[in-house]
């Protein structure tokens, strides 16, 4: 390990050291408000319109909120977008989860990078703790809240997260960092850009990290007789290294490329248990080490063909492995996606394309999996969609219409249609509405893979009893019909107002039943198992709110609230519920020229998720906290920046895994930080 460790830092160090001078960012608040209303945005309509005009819940995290955060991970730069709930779970893993259903496994929220999807084909959820990229390099992250599967596909029921990086063009020159603090242990980044030609540019980047553990409470635990087990789950340490690059040609006047790759390394400690045949638990604690690793490779070529047609291809290959001793997976895929945006006469803007993914996914052996099929499976997707924004009445009144078409493996045909109106009442004011379709189609596990996740103790009526919660092939996508309002005020140059309401009606959700009952195995034991089922529906409906002000030129606020009923009964089998309220207060002050402050207070109200043997619910208990970070110009080439994270509050839960994990609770930490550009 120690020889790990060495080997880990001096590559950073080499790297970090050969930067001698830097060039300070830009200042978001020398822009103006009607500037930033107006940063354009691309995963509302699949093509570039200002933020202002987007007809849909969208927040954006700029590069400069990034850089005044301290935020050292996409997961903490998103804690703060309204509608979001973000929560860390122990050292690497996190929920997040837009307008509820969140969790380890949130299956319900689309999450891109560079238009290249992010999730596991086992689940289709996020392993979050490998979505990485020098976070200098992005600009900007669009949230978007509600379905926007009409565009980007299955699974976009709650939301989108498209996280866009830089061109290599505006990363020229050389950027370094080095940081340390208690849980951040040790990071440091390194990127190089450089002109290759006239019309080519291209950046290299390496980071890494190391990260301590959270601290486990035997409080926390479930059951007294988990305490002897504790220590076992204390180390959930974790050390990261990445590195990439991209290249961006202009071919001509009107036509591009861009190809990028990436690849990373991690190795994580946790605490997993399995059902077990030993009493007196009937359940095994151990520690394991996670190691992961994968790379991708994208290419995307642009094409216009007049002034009011151009067309782009996009195609990549992701190669993810996870290797832990409760189960292996691997993941090959495969996507190519072809659209076309053409203006139609003076009132239409029209978008349509075609898709196709394809997906390798093997699951290696494990004590507690079985399957009845092949553990190593090949899936397809075909998909086309087609947008029209109309504008009825000139620059006033806008109507979209736009569906996409699915083939899947799994339920076969489905279509996902949404419709959109904006009208723009006066300079100061606009309204939109939405009403949507998605659904979130199943995954492996829910079609074929049965989990042994709970024994019952014998009795002296009966033995020990396995239970299998099994996969069903004729488990159908889960769906949802949104309905959502949004107005925007900007009464001055100072101030922006933006809020939506909205209303979910869930359907075929995920349940499960009980079926025949195994005795092949008695007397040792027998095996019961539940089948995935979609016999479970409910809705919620609530408020988001998002304010702006600009003070000064040096001075400014925002607020940002979240507000949310859930209704799904008792009988859960995901995690439906979101805090009822969340509140975020933001305020950047440049007290110099020299000098800048980021002061953040948040409040997350309490939450319930299934508990962690999966039988019954927790209730995680609200909870406030305080970001401060400091930076300074010390030269305009090197800036020193320090930073306090969840201050003010003692250590405590945010969240839990659904099943296998401890719980772990987060506390305040703090780190410094230098970086460098030449």
């Amino acid at each position: 390990m120690l020889k790990l460790k060495m080997t880990f830092y001096s590559a950073l160090f080499v790297f970090s050291a050969s930067s001698t001078a830097i060039a300070a960012d830009s200042d978001s608040l020398d822009l103006s408000l009607q500037e930033l209303m107006n940063v354009e945005v691309t995963s509302v309509s699949k093509q570039k319109q200002p933020l202002s005009n987007s007809p849909a819940a969208i927040y954006v995290v700029t590069s400069e909120s990034i850089r005044r955060s301290g935020a050292t991970s996409i997961p903490q730069a998103l804690r703060d977008v309204p509608g979001l709930h973000v929560a860390q779970i122990d050292s690497q893993k996190w929920a997040i989860g837009s307008r509820g259903f969140n969790g380890r496994y949130n299956n319900k929220l689309l999450v891109l990078m560079d238009g290249r999807t992010l999730y596991s084909p086992a689940f289709s959820g996020v392993y979050w703790e490998v979505q990485d990229t020098l976070m200098a390099d992005i600009e900007r992250i669009e949230v978007i809240r509600g379905p926007s599967a009409a565009l980007w596909g299955a699974n976009a029921v709650n939301g989108v997260i498209n996280i866009i990086t830089k061109h290599s063009a505006d990363t020229l020159g050389g950027y370094a960092e080095l940081g340390a603090g208690d849980y951040e242990q040790g990071f440091a980044g390194f990127r190089y850009g450089s002109t290759l030609s006239d019309k080519v540019t291209s950046r290299v980047y390496l980071k890494g990290h190391e990260r301590d553990s959270f601290e486990l409470d035997p409080n926390d635990l479930e059951s007294d007789l988990l305490v002897p087990f504790a220590d076992a789950g204390k180390d959930n340490s974790w050390q990261h290294l990445q590195l990439g690059g991209r290249i961006d040609i202009q071919l001509e006047t009107d036509t591009s490329l861009t190809l990028s790759s990436d690849f990373y390394t991690s190795k994580m400690q946790q605490a997993p248990n399995i059902a077990s045949t030993d009493a007196p638990l009937y359940r095994e604690y151990y520690t394991d080490e996670v190691k992961s690793d994968g790379f991708n490779l994208l290419s995307k070529y642009t094409k216009a063909l007049s002034a009011t047609s151009e067309y782009s291809v996009q195609a990549y290959y992701d190669y993810a492995n996870r290797d832990e001793n409760l189960y292996g997976l691997s993941s090959e895929t495969f996507d190519v996606d072809f659209q076309h945006q053409l203006i139609v006469g003076q009132n239409h803007n029209v978008v349509w394309g075609l898709g196709y993914r394809y997906i390798q996914d093997d699951l290696g052996s494990s004590p507690i999996l079985e399957s009845s099929e092949a553990f190593s499976t090949n899936t397809d997707l075909w998909s086309a969609f087609i947008s029209d924004d109309i504008m009825l009445v000139k620059d006033e009144l806008w109507l979209t219409l736009a569906s996409r078409f699915e083939r899947n493996d799994y339920t076969g045909f489905e279509v996902q249609p949404n419709i959109r109106l904006r009208w723009q009442l006066d300079a100061k004011n606009s309204v939109w509405t939405s009403i949507a379709r998605a659904v979130r189609t199943p995954s492996r596990l829910e079609n074929n893979i049965s989990v042994n996740g709970l024994n019952i103790p014998p009795s002296d009526e009966a033995p020990l009893v396995k239970v299998w919660v099994s996969g069903n092939d004729n488990f159908e996508s889960e769906e949802i019909i949104s309905y959502e309002m949004g107005y925007r005020f900007i009464p001055a140059s100072q101030w922006s107002f933006d809020t939506t309401v909205f209303y979910n009606d869930y359907d075929k959700l995920r349940s499960t039943s009980i079926a025949a009952a195994d005795f092949s195995t008695f007397p040792n034991y027998i095996s019961q198992h539940y089948l995935f089922g979609n016999s479970l529906d409910g809705y919620n409906y609530g408020a988001e709110l998002s304010s702006l002000w600009a003070a000064t030129d040096a001075l400014q606020f925002r607020v940002n609230y979240s507000f949310i009923q859930s209704e799904f009964g008792d009988s859960l089998n995901q995690n439906t519920d979101a805090p009822e309220h969340m509140l975020s207060t933001i305020i950047d002050w440049n007290i110099t020229d020299d000098v800048d402050v980021n002061f953040v207070w948040r409040f997350v109200d309490s939450t319930n998720l299934i508990s962690q043997n999966g039988t019954s619910i927790k209730t995680i208990s609200s909870y406030h906290s305080v970001d401060i970070g400091v930076s300074w110009d010390i030269t305009p080439e090197v800036t020193l920046s320090a930073y306090g994270k969840n201050l003010l509050h003692p250590a405590h839960l945010e969240y839990e895994g659904e099943s296998l994990q401890f719980p772990y609770r987060v506390g305040p930490s703090y780190f410094v930080k230098m970086t460098l550009t030449f």
